[in-house]
């Protein structure tokens, strides 16, 4: 059995036959998700990661929370933060 991996696609030949599958990764828009990781986030608002990142450190429970090492951005609270702060 040969395996290709092609743009999201997997290709599999047994005895010289060709199938191909489409790949099972669902993608959910920015918009649509409840949090947001620094980078998403970063994109998304267009601040930088570090001072994202900072934020997030300086407010964990009121917008931020961790899991693991990873920070996560509840974009509700966070667009609400925004909204209510002058300079960040």
């Amino acid at each position: 059995m040969i395996q290709h991996k092609i743009k999201g696609r997997e290709k599999t030949a047994t005895n010289g036959e060709n199938a191909t599958q489409e790949s099972k990764k669902t993608v959910v828009p920015v918009s649509d998700k409840y949090m947001l990781t620094i980078r998403e986030a970063s994109i998304y608002f267009s601040i930088g990661e570090k001072k994202l990142r900072r934020l997030a450190e300086e407010h964990t429970g009121d917008f931020a929370v961790i899991n693991g090492n990873r920070y996560l951005i509840i974009r509700t609270k966070f667009e609400q933060f925004l909204l209510e702060t002058s300079t960040i």
